[in-house]
Parts: structure tokens; sequence; C-alpha cells
């Protein structure tokens, strides 16, 4: 019986034993775990509040806490303050209060924090409990209704508005390309500018003069004469930049090195000064024709080859 009892006491005993060591590791267990709570119960959408975080380790574990750059969603961190760490025979506590904004709808927002815990090379995340808090409505549902608010659909027509900064910046664009391009290519796109202008004027000289010398020996055949050879010598004084409209027939013929248009010329001045119809007058105009073709090749090539040489430099 003796036996029996001291067995009885040494289980109990054992038990007790076993207790008191499974209530001390969940005691050193539950001190191990950050502790995190918010300060006020409820929040408003966009307004600070305060959320406490504390965490009681062994001294000999290194801590750190997290800083405004860690992720505290679903709520954004403002500011930090963390406080020294103190020490006694429980171990060491470290905490620190952070400032909180929440732009959240949803009712109820929870956060768990993590504390990193550095033993040795070994870095551990521990998280503290789970904490949550309510968001306080200042408008309850189905407050809008009762406003006996009204919807206005009616659309308000705008003015257009002008957009002087972009304009000015697509001419002052424009300008900087245009004077680039000149820069670059603009003695040569001068010459061809030049070249274009007087193919259209010769095409313009050739049409007007064959209307007028279409017919030389009818009733306006000497008026048709005389306006051909002003014609003539204006297309010339443009195209050869001298002024043959006030030479005389002489003096065109020392500018212009043609053995027909002396006689021509001479002939055309007896039919408009002298009133002598002539068979030969259409022949003479053509050798006007000839010889404002013959000068008009000539300038080209001038311009061509002075372009070919620009574009060579």
């Amino acid at each position: 019986m003796e036996s029996t009892m001291v067995k009885s006491i040494r289980v109990f005993l054992l038990c007790t034993f076993c207790f008191l060591l499974s209530a001390s590791f969940n005691s050193l267990k539950a001190q191990q775990r950050p502790q995190g709570s918010f300060l006020t119960d409820s929040i408003r959408i966009g307004k600070p509040f305060q959320y406490a975080l504390s965490f009681r380790h062994s001294p000999k574990i290194e801590v750190f806490f997290p800083d405004t750059s860690a992720d505290f969603r679903p709520f954004q961190v403002t500011k930090s303050d963390y406080f020294p760490t103190k020490t006694n025979e429980l171990g060491s506590l470290d905490s620190a209060v952070y400032t909180l904004v929440s732009f959240e709808l949803d009712k109820t927002q929870t956060l768990e924090v993590p504390v990193w815990t550095l033993a040795g090379r070994d870095c551990t995340a521990v998280y503290s409990d789970r904490d949550s808090i309510h968001l306080k409505e200042l408008i309850k549902d189905g407050a809008l209704d009762t406003l006996g608010l009204k919807a206005d659909t009616q659309i308000i027509p705008l003015q257009s508005q002008t957009n002087f900064p972009f304009m000015l910046l697509v001419s002052l664009l424009i300008l900087l390309i245009g004077t680039g391009v000149y820069l670059l290519f603009g003695e040569t796109l001068t010459r061809q500018w030049e070249l274009f202008l007087m193919f259209r004027r010769n095409r313009e000289f050739q049409r007007n003069f064959s209307r007028l010398t279409r017919d030389v020996n009818g009733k306006k055949g000497i008026d048709n004469a005389e306006k051909a050879v002003i014609l003539w010598k204006m297309y010339l004084q443009r195209l050869e930049r001298k002024p043959y409209a006030t030479y005389t027939t002489k003096e065109i013929t020392d500018n212009l090195s043609n053995q027909q248009l002396a006689g021509a010329l001479k002939s055309i001045d007896g039919v408009i000064y002298g009133g002598l119809a002539s068979y030969d007058t259409a022949d003479s105009l053509n050798v006007l024709r000839d010889v404002a073709t013959q000068s008009y090749r000539n300038r080209r090539v001038e311009l061509a080859q002075a372009t070919a040489a620009s574009a060579r430099r």
C-alpha cells in the first residue's frame, strides 16, 4: 500500500512539473510575440490616428522595428516615434507609436505588423496579433434619399479655348525646322524655285505669243504684230534682266547675237510703223520666238550649273 502511495505521489509531482513547465513555456512564447494595438476605437477617412507596437524579448536578441517605408496596408504611415529600450528582470522592452491614415471604405480594417529579430546570422520576422478598428461613418446609408435631390442633366456648352502655349511651341518648332532647312538647302532650293518660275513664264510666253502670231496677215495683223513684239521684249527683259523694252533695234541686236534677228526686226518695224503688210512677217516673228527660246535655254543651263556647284560645296 505504501508503494502504491509513493507511486501516486510521484505521478502527481511529475504532472505538476509538466504543467508548470508548459505554463512557463507558453508564458515565454507569449512574451516573444510583439503586441500591437490601435489607440482609438474608430477612425475617419483621411484623419490621422495612432497605433502602438511593443516587443519584450531577451536582451541578447537584437530587434528591428519597421520604419515608414514598411507595408502597413490598408493604412499609410505618416509618422513614427521610437522609444528607448527598457531592460529589467523580465527582459528588454522596445516600443514605438506610428501615426497612420486610411482612405479605405471598409467598415472594419485590421492590421498586423512584423518585428525582425536578429540572433547570430539569422533574421526572423515575428508578427504581432491582428488588431481591428472600425470606420466611423459620417453619412448613414439612405441619408441622401431624404434630401429630395433632383438630377439635372441639362448639358451646358463650353466655349472652345485656344491653346496659345501649344501654338507658340508649334510655331517655334516650325521656325527652327524651316531655318535649319534653309541654312542647309536654301541656296539650292532658291535656284530650283527660280527654274520652276522660269519654266512657267516661258510656257505662258509661248502660249500668248502663238495666239498673237496666229493670223498676222488679217485685219488685226499689224496690231497683233506690234503686241507680239512688245510681249517678246518684256519677256526678254525679265529673262535677261536688261531693259529691252527701251532698247532700239540696233541695241537689241548688239546684245543678242543672232544673224537673222536684225533683218527680222527691220521687217517687223516696217509693218508696224510703215503699215507695209508682208507675207514675211510670220517668218520674222518666228525668228523672235527662236531667239527667246534660245535665251531661255541658256539661262536654264546657267542656273542648273550654279545649283550643281552649290551642291558640291
